[in-house]
């Protein structure tokens, strides 16, 4: 694909979590719930097939992290996704290795290695992997027909849908 079939404009800008819509997997019941993070703000720029993609992610009333990367479409090379911030105590439980995060989240270091897929003008794919090189999850983000709105599903490495956010336009 040519970097001039490429049209990444709908997703640029910044995007705001929707608490109300956004669910995640119970691990206990394998019923979905409400999102358990206080929220997420997004940011992507892009300069042709490049995307750059900021993330502020509010845990806990306490403790805020904030990670990137810069990636380019269909590139075979896989990128870090690292931690650039965190705001509160870098040691805090929610923070520590989990079934998605396998290194857990520190400072400085890639919570995972990145690949994107353009699929079309509202649609792409962010395919991760751990630190450790083991598979992580394949998210599909999908843009809502007037530009509003985006929907990010993740599907993990054993074949689940784990999480579906919601996020509305903030610019």
């Amino acid at each position: 694909m040519s970097i001039e079939s490429i049209d990444l404009s709908g997703f640029e800008g910044l995007w705001v979590m929707d608490l109300g819509h956004s669910r995640i997997r119970d691990e206990n019941t394998g019923g979905w719930k409400a999102e358990d993070l206080e929220g997420q703000t997004i940011e992507m720029l892009h300069h042709g097939d490049v995307q750059e993609y900021r993330i502020r992610v509010d845990i806990a009333p306490d403790l805020t992290t904030y990670m990137g990367y810069t990636c380019t479409f269909g590139d075979p090379e896989w990128v870090p996704y690292s931690v650039v911030e965190i705001a509160g105590d870098p040691n805090h439980p929610r923070l520590k290795p989990n079934k998605v995060l396998k290194g857990g989240t520190r400072l400085g270091e890639p919570i995972a290695w990145v690949k994107q897929v353009y699929v079309d003008p509202r649609t792409h794919y962010r395919i991760t992997k751990n630190p450790d090189g083991t598979a992580q999850y394949a998210m599909l983000r999908r843009l809502s027909e007037d530009g509003t709105t985006l929907v990010s599903t993740v599907l993990s490495a054993d074949g689940t849908s784990d999480v579906a956010k919601h996020f509305v336009r903030a610019t």
